[in-house]
């Protein structure tokens, strides 16, 4: 099996609540909320990452 590799396509990008408020239907989130949002949102994204690798090394 071919050995892929997932990278992120913005290496140097910031996921904050300025960030996410700049999505339509975002604009008018409190930075409290946005802020708990983006927390979210990285936390799912590592669970996805961790998941992608592990699947990963179980087809080696």
């Amino acid at each position: 099996m071919s050995n892929s590799t997932v990278e992120p396509k913005q290496k140097n990008k910031v996921f904050n609540s300025t960030w996410l408020r700049t999505y339509k239907g975002f604009e008018d989130c409190s930075v409290e909320d946005a802020e708990r949002i983006v927390e979210q949102l990285l936390a799912l994204a590592n669970i996805v990452c961790d998941h992608v690798q592990k699947v990963s090394k179980d087809e080696d």
